[in-house]
C-alpha cells in the first residue's frame, strides 16, 4: 500500500508520517457539538463510477472503501498503528490453527434484522465457492479452511495451517444471509442487491443515478458500541470523468472532496483559497501487467526487456511531478517487511540484446522485431481513459518500446470495460494499479500458481513459477519477523526475474478538501477512513442545497 507531500522520503520518515497522520480513530465527541448539532451534506467526487456494493463480488477500490467505512461492518478494522482492532467482532480468541470471534450483539442490518454468526458463515461459504468468483477468497481466505457458527453471535474459523498475522485475513464485511441466500453463487455478480445494498454500517444506501451520483444517508440507529451515528446527514458521491471539470468544481466549491486528484493538479490546489491539499502514503502502486500466456510474452527475458526499455524514474519525475517512489515489487517502501533490492536498470541496449537472445530480430528492416516465422512483436496496451496519468504512461511506453523494435498499439477504454477485460484475461498488456487489500504481506492472490486458472482471480497475468510459489508459501507460514523479512526479499528477487509486471511506482495519494468540511483525515487506510467523523458547521450547511445538489 509512499512518501509525504509528494516527494520520495526515507523509510523512517514514512513510518513517522504514518504515526502522525493516522487520525481516523480520534473520538468523535467534541467538534460538532461545539458548533451545533450533527448535520449537513458533503459532496465527494471520483473520476469513475463505482462497482458493486456486494462485498462478495466487488473489485473496485473506491467502492471497497464505501463498503468498509460506510455501508457495512467488517469483522475487524485497522487502527492508526495499522494493527487489527475489534469492530463487528468485538473480541476474539486466537489459537495457532483457529480463531473464534464474538460478534457485537447490537449490530443491525439496515432492515432491522440482527447481524449474526450465520451471516458471517454464509459470507465465508459463498466466498469460498468457486462459482461465486469472489475476490475475498483469494485476497483474504486462501489460508482459512472452514467457518462454523457456534451460536448466534459466535463464529469459529479453522486455518489450513498456522501462518503469520492471521487476523489480517478478516478485514472483510459479511453480507445479509436472509437477502442473498436464494441467489445462486454464479448469479451473485448480477444480484439486484449489488446496486441496492442493505448494509449494517454507519451510513445507509439511498439511491444510485447511473453515471451521475450515489447518495448515502446517516444511519441514526448505528450503535454507540460501534462508534455511533456519523455526523453528516448525507454523503453524495458524484462521478466526473473529465479531470479538468472535476478540478474546477472542487476549486469553486461545488465538490467538497476530490478523491481523484492528479499530480499535475496539486500546485493549483495549493494556490487556491478555501481548499487544502492532502498528500499521504498510499497502498497503491502502478504497473504494466503482461499476460504471460500470450505466445509473444511467455519468455521472461522478453518481459524483463520490456521493463528495461522504460525509464521508470523519469515517469515519476515528469508524469507524477515527483509524487511517487520507484517500485521494485509488491512490498511498500514504508512496510516493516520491505527490503530494498536493486531495480532492473533503464538500459535499452541490454533490453534489445535480451530480445535478440529470445529470438526476436528485425528481420525485414521495418523497425519491428519478429519471430523466426515472421510473427511481429506487436502488443496491445490497454488502459482506462478516465485516468490521464495512465494514458500518459501508455503513450510513453509506446514511444520507448518502439525504439527497441516493439510495436505497441494503445487502446483506452472506459474503466468498468477495462476491468472486465482484465479480469477475463482478455489482454496482452495493461496499465493498471494495485491497492493492497490489507497490511499483511501476502501476494499469493496476484502471483501464486493456484490462482492462475481460477476464474475471477487476481492472478490475471497467469504466472506459474515454482520458485515464486515456494517463497510465498514459506514467507506467509513463518511467524518469525526476521525470517519473514529475509524470505520476502528473496521473493522480490524471484518475482523480478519472472517479471509478470513492470513495477512502475508507489503512489502518493492526493486529494483536495474544501475547508468547510472538518474532521477529514486520510492515510494509508484510505480516502474515507475518517468519513464518519467529518462534519460541517451549521452556517455552511445550506450551501449545497442552494446549489441544487
Amino acid at each position: 500500500m509512499a512518501p509525504l507531500v509528494g516527494r520520495a522520503a526515507a523509510l523512517n520518515g514514512l513510518i513517522a508520517f504514518l504515526a502522525l497522520a493516522c487520525g481516523g480513530e480520534a473520538p468523535r465527541a467534541g467538534a460538532p457539538s461545539e458548533s451545533g448539532p450533527a448535520g449537513g451534506t458533503a459532496i465527494v467526487a471520483f473520476n469513475a463510477e463505482m462497482g458493486s456494493f456486494n462485498p462478495l463480488v466487488n473489485s473496485d477500490q473506491n467502492t471497497n472503501e464505501v463498503i468498509y467505512y460506510m455501508l457495512f461492518t467488517p469483522l475487524v478494522q485497522y487502527d492508526e498503528s495499522l494493527e487489527p482492532r475489534p469492530y463487528l467482532a468485538e473480541s476474539w480468541e486466537l489459537e495457532p490453527e483457529a480463531v473464534t470471534f464474538r460478534l457485537n450483539r447490537e449490530a443491525r442490518w439496515h432492515d432491522g434484522r440482527p447481524v449474526t454468526a450465520s451471516d458471517v458463515e454464509f459470507t465465508f461459504e459463498r466466498a469460498k465457492n468457486p462459482e461465486t468468483a469472489s475476490v475475498l477468497s483469494s485476497a483474504y481466505l486462501e489460508l482459512v479452511e472452514s467457518a462454523q457458527a457456534i451460536d448466534s453471535f459466535t463464529v469459529r474459523f479453522e486455518f489450513s495451517r498456522p501462518h503469520a498475522r492471521p487476523l489480517d485475513g478478516f478485514w472483510w464485511a459479511p453480507v445479509p444471509r436472509h437477502l442473498l441466500e436464494e441467489i445462486a453463487p454464479a448469479d451473485m455478480v448480477r444480484a439486484p442487491f449489488n446496486r441496492q445494498p442493505v448494509g449494517s454500517g454507519p451510513f445507509r444506501f439511498a439511491g444510485w443515478e447511473a453515471g451521475e451520483r450515489i447518495t448515502l444517508v446517516r444511519n441514526p440507529d448505528f450503535p454507540e458500541s460501534l462508534g455511533g451515528p456519523p455526523h453528516l446527514d448525507r454523503v453524495i458521491f458524484r462521478f466526473i470523468g473529465e479531470p479538468a471539470t472535476l478540478l474546477s468544481e472542487a476549486l469553486t466549491g461545488q465538490v467538497d472532496v476530490n478523491g481523484s486528484l492528479f499530480p499535475h493538479q496539486a500546485e493549483q490546489v495549493e494556490r487556491t483559497p478555501g481548499v487544502r491539499l492532502l498528500s499521504y502514503p498510499s497502498r497503491e502502486y502502478y504497473y504494466i501487467g503482461w499476460n504471460v500466456r500470450r505466445p509473444l510474452l511467455r519468455d521472461p527475458r522478453v518481459r524483463r526487456a520490456l521493463t528495461m526499455a522504460l525509464d521508470r524514474q523519469q515517469l515519476i519525475d515528469v508524469l507524477m511531478y515527483g509524487y511517487g517512489q520507484l517500485a521494485t515489487g509488491t512490498i511498500a517502501p514504508w512496510h516493516p517487511m520491505f527490503t530494498a533490492i536493486e531495480p532492473l536498470p533503464f538500459d535499452p541496449g541490454a533490453a534489445g540484446a535480451l530480445l535478440a537472445a529470445a529470438g526476436y530480430l528485425d528481420r525485414d528492416g521495418d523497425g519491428v522485431r519478429a519471430t523466426e516465422d515472421g510473427t511481429p512483436l506487436r502488443l496491445t496496451l490497454m488502459t482506462n481513459h478516465e485516468n490521464p496519468v495512465r494514458v500518459d504512461i501508455a503513450q510513453v511506453a509506446q514511444s520507448r518500446l518502439s525504439r527497441i523494435g516493439v510495436a505497441i498499439d494503445v487502446r483506452t477504454l472506459e474503466w468498468q470495460t477495462l476491468l472486465a477485460r482484465h479480469r477475463g484475461r482478455e489482454f496482452d498488456a495493461v496499465v493498471q494499479s494495485w491497492v493492497l487489500d490489507n497490511f499483511r504481506v501476502d501476494p499469493a492472490a496476484l502471483f501464486h500458481s493456484s490462482q492462475a486458472d481460477r476464474p475471477g482471480s487476481y492472478n490475471r497475468s497467469g504466472l506459474k513459477d515454482v520458485e515464486v510459489d515456494r517463497l510465498i508459501e514459506a514467507a506467509t507460514a513463518t511467524t518469525d519477523p526476521e525470517v519473514a523479512k529475509r524470505l520476502w526479499a528473496e521473493f522480490s528477487t524471484a518475482l523480478q526475474a519472472a517479471q509478470p509486471f513492470t513495477f512502475l511506482m508507489w503512489l502518493d495519494e492526493l486529494s483536495s478538501i474544501s475547508e468547510r468540511v472538518e474532521g477529514v483525515e486520510m492515510d494509508a487506510r484510505g480516502t474515507l477512513v475518517s468519513v464518519a467523523d467529518w462534519w460541517i458547521a451549521p452556517e455552511l450547511r445550506k450551501y449545497v442545497s442552494e446549489r441544487g445538489n
